[in-house]
């Protein structure tokens, strides 16, 4: 493959399910939880592996385990080459308060995103303790994060709502020199005022905007795993993954209209 060439999407894929195994082989051996999600968990139950036009990879982890895995990928950086872990710890131009796992060996070149080193990746969402009547931290979470949208873009983006751009671009000029690695140290504090282990329910706080909250128990326990296949290896999902996967997209069984079954990242990617 010529270093200038573009990677078609079926290599994106290939190359994330290569990542995705060797997370999974890192949870396995220190006896940690993941989950797939989002929409890894659609195409798995639909499809037995990635949705045809989807780009990338999501897993849930409980926040335990997640600051485990970040010390993990810190203290090991050099054993786990050519993966690196994106963070704020590891990455001061890092845009996001979730973690990623990237390839070294590929670069990708965002149309609207802030640049900060990344090569063909997988998405991982610490899923924290949520107490859903607490309403004025889920408003506070929910601002920070909005600030993290405008801060992780290269410039302003344009609203289609008049009346919006009116109210957007003052606060987005208010805050454009915020500290950004400063902002995603926050969120992540205080994403974790709940724990995981004392609450019923669990969101990724630090990302979803407290849109959703789900009930611990659908995750499983220790007595109650489940597996399903995902090209053809055996990946942990949600025991109840059928709950879960209603709640965010309603029937999800059903494909999307032709002209929507496209990839929702807006970037390419090359081989360095």
């Amino acid at each position: 493959m010529d270093e200038k060439e573009e990677l078609t999407l079926e290599q994106i894929q290939e190359k994330s399910f290569e990542i995705l195994k060797k997370i999974k082989k890192i949870f396995d051996e220190n006896g940690w939880k993941y989950y797939i999600t989002y929409g890894t968990l659609i195409g798995t139950i639909r499809n037995h592996g990635f949705i045809p036009w989807d780009d990338d990879i999501d897993i849930w982890v409980p926040r335990p385990d997640y600051e485990k895995f970040v010390k993990y990928c810190i203290e090991n950086k050099e054993k786990i080459k050519p993966y690196e872990l994106m963070h704020y710890l590891t990455n001061d131009k890092y845009i996001y308060p979730i973690a990623r796992m990237s390839d070294s060996r590929y670069s990708i070149n965002y149309n609207l995103a802030k640049e900060y080193g990344l090569g063909i990746f997988i998405d991982i969402y610490p899923i924290d303790g949520v107490n859903p009547k607490d309403k004025i931290y889920l408003k506070k979470m929910k601002h920070l994060i909005k600030k993290v949208y405008i801060l992780g873009n290269k410039k302003y983006i344009k609203s289609n709502n008049v009346f919006k751009n009116v109210i957007k671009y003052p606060y987005y000029l208010i805050i454009r020199n915020t500290s950004l690695n400063k902002l995603l140290k926050k969120i992540d504090k205080l994403a974790q005022k709940y724990e995981f282990n004392n609450e019923e329910w669990f969101e990724c706080i630090c990302w979803s905007n407290a849109q959703l909250t789900y009930k611990k128990a659908w995750l499983g326990d220790k007595e109650k795993e489940l597996f399903k296949e995902f090209n053809g290896e055996l990946f942990r999902v949600p025991m109840e993954y059928d709950k879960l996967l209603k709640k965010i997209y309603g029937d999800y069984m059903k494909l999307p209209p032709e002209e929507e079954r496209i990839a929702h990242h807006f970037y390419k990617v090359y081989k360095k």
